[in-house]
Order: structure tokens, then C-alpha cells, then sequence
């Protein structure tokens, strides 16, 4: 009988360390998850479908830019998103969408090779 072990109570410190280290160890298991989400998220982003589309939206946006402000060069459109930040970005989307789909389309037909 002199194996019988007793249990030993551990103290409130102790018990306190343990849930430390078990938090450090979720948080750990997250920052990983997370790291790795963010991996997946800049991959698809960086696919050939993705930069097609994004070059799609800059060519709108400077065909839309130059129909709207046709003199303004690039320190006026830093200016009026500064201006634009303290609005509402809700309304400014809607409104942003409407202007790209009024001014940001190409010009139908054919184009010729220098122009």
C-alpha cells in the first residue's frame, strides 16, 4: 500500500500559472492561424485573376479621374481623399460607384494601335 499517491492540492498561484500558460499557448495557436489566413488572402490576391481585375479597376479609375477633373494631377486627389475622410464612407462608395459606372467605362469599338 505504499503506492497510493495522494493527490496534491495545488495552490492558487499555481493554478493561476497554468491558465496563463494555456492562454499564451491559444493565443500562440491563433497568431498562427491568423498568419496563415493572411498567407492564403495575399496569394489569392497576387493570382492572375486578381491582378486582371485590379487592372481593370486602375484603368477605370483614371479613365473616370481624367473625365471628372481633367487638370487635377496626383497632390489634388491626395487632398480630396484627405477632405473625403472625414465624411461618410458609406455615401461615398455609392456615390464612387455611380461615377465609375457614368465615367469610368473605355470607349466602345475598335481602337487603333497608336491611340
Amino acid at each position: 500500500m505504499d503506492s497510493i499517491k495522494k493527490r496534491i492540492r495545488r495552490t492558487a498561484e499555481q493554478r493561476l500559472a497554468d491558465l496563463e500558460n494555456k492562454q499564451a499557448e491559444i493565443l500562440e495557436r491563433q497568431r498562427a492561424a491568423l498568419a496563415k489566413i493572411e498567407e492564403e488572402k495575399k496569394k489569392l490576391m497576387e493570382s492572375p485573376s486578381s491582378r486582371k481585375k485590379n487592372l481593370e479597376q486602375e484603368k477605370r479609375f483614371a479613365r473616370a479621374a481624367s473625365a471628372l477633373a481633367p487638370d487635377w494631377d496626383i497632390r489634388h486627389y491626395i487632398a480630396a481623399i484627405e477632405k473625403a475622410l472625414i465624411d461618410d464612407a458609406e455615401a461615398l462608395l455609392a456615390r464612387g460607384e455611380a461615377l465609375l459606372a457614368e465615367h469610368g467605362k473605355g470607349k466602345r469599338g475598335r481602337r487603333t494601335k497608336n491611340g
